[in-house]
């Protein structure tokens, strides 16, 4: 089977960059000849693809408007000079045969981050081109006679799919993101308190985690905010991941807690962290299923998050996790930090959280996306 595979960027950081990456290697391994459609200059990413997989450069110009314009333009005209090939999107390109909706819905994005907005943001919000054009293209994609398929990474992102543009839940399938078990996977006791030594918190203190980019959208200031209350817990805060930190760091020296928050950056390899967590902590404001949920489950260590996440679906409140109704709701998320971080020598949770994505893994993922693709090109 012939797969072209569109992604604007195949060598970023992000979670539908590392699917991108799976997917790909997958695919070409079962033995199908698969094609990437990008944006970026072809030695930089032919690079990153495994031996065999073709790389096509979708021209664009312009800012991130335009280049969102131009290049389902121009990767649509690109597809149709080649043919018998099962267009599988991880983008919003009308006309694709399948579509992975990673990203989420965006119009339902825009929805729950409105109530936080300013009322002059809300205007802009409105207004945007960029949201404009989104909305466009997104409206066009699922109401396309082309799209044979959608697959969605979670029960949620598959219910705003159907409830935003009618699109019928038989041609809907959920398949959640693998994990590398390579990677993420929980240590032992002593191991795990080591690992933390030699990150630089001691073995004593326990340890809040936030790994995430895009800090206004995944919740920082209320995770901030919280840590904030929590002067009685022997616990310090690790910030992981690519954000402008210089107001969340202000932010923490009005709370008096700059001293007990470090910020580490965008890190190539997030599993050591979230093997020697304590705790999890992502108030986001939407996503539709997070990798940085799953994988620190799967290194044994709790999430918090809320019910604008779907990979909430995977935390049994109580046992492995925390579910918070909103965001911001600075004082629930403090009481469920405190409560895991004052059980933080406990195996039972770290069990709890590593069975929760037991089944979950790259190779099923891979094999019930192909049987997708064959759906679609039949």
């Amino acid at each position: 089977m012939k797969i072209a595979l569109l992604r604007q960027r195949v060598t970023a950081l992000g979670g539908a960059e590392t699917t991108l990456g799976y997917l790909v290697r997958g695919l070409a391994a079962a033995g199908h000849d698969v094609a990437v459609y990008g944006t970026e200059p072809p030695d930089t990413a032919q690079a990153a693809l495994p031996p065999g997989v073709s790389y096509v450069q979708v021209p664009v110009w312009g800012g991130k408007t335009l280049r969102l314009l131009t290049f389902a333009l121009n990767s649509r005209r690109l597809l149709h000079r080649a043919a018998d090939q099962v267009v599988f999107s991880l983008e919003r390109v009308p006309d694709s045969q399948v579509y992975r909706a990673g990203d989420g819905c965006h119009r339902e994005w825009l929805a729950r981050r409105a109530p936080y907005l300013s009322p002059a943001a809300r205007a802009a919000q409105r207004l945007s081109p960029f949201h404009r054009v989104m909305l466009l293209l997104e409206r066009r994609l699922f109401t396309s006679p082309g799209l044979r398929r959608v697959i969605a990474n979670s029960r949620q992102a598959a219910d705003e799919v159907s409830r935003h543009y009618g699109v019928d839940p038989a041609r809907i399938r959920v398949i959640y993101n693998g994990l590398d078990r390579a990677r993420f996977y929980p240590l032992e006791p002593e191991a795990r308190l080591a690992l933390r030594h030699s990150l630089g918190t001691p073995p004593a203190r326990e340890v809040l985690l936030f790994v995430g980019s895009g800090f206004a959208r995944k919740g920082l200031t209320y995770l901030l905010q919280a840590f904030g209350g929590l002067n009685n817990s022997p616990a310090d805060l690790w910030v992981v991941g690519k954000g402008h930190i210089a107001p969340y760091q202000r932010l923490a020296e009005r709370l008096k807690v700059a001293d007990r928050v470090r910020f580490w950056g965008p890190v190539p390899d997030a599993a050591p962290f979230y093997q020697a967590a304590t705790v999890l902590a992502l108030p986001t404001l939407y996503d539709p299923c997070s990798n940085v949920v799953l994988e620190a489950l799967a290194c044994g260590t709790p999430a918090v998050t809320t019910a604008a996440n779907g990979a909430a679906e995977f935390i049994i409140p109580g046992a492995n996790g925390a579910i918070l109704p909103r965001p911001d709701d600075s004082v629930a998320l403090r009481e469920a930090l405190a409560a895991f971080l004052k059980r933080g020598r406990d195996e039972s949770q770290r069990r709890a959280a590593a069975d929760a994505v037991a089944t979950l893994s790259w190779e099923k993922t891979v094999a019930r996306t192909l049987e997708v693709l064959k759906e679609a090109g039949s």
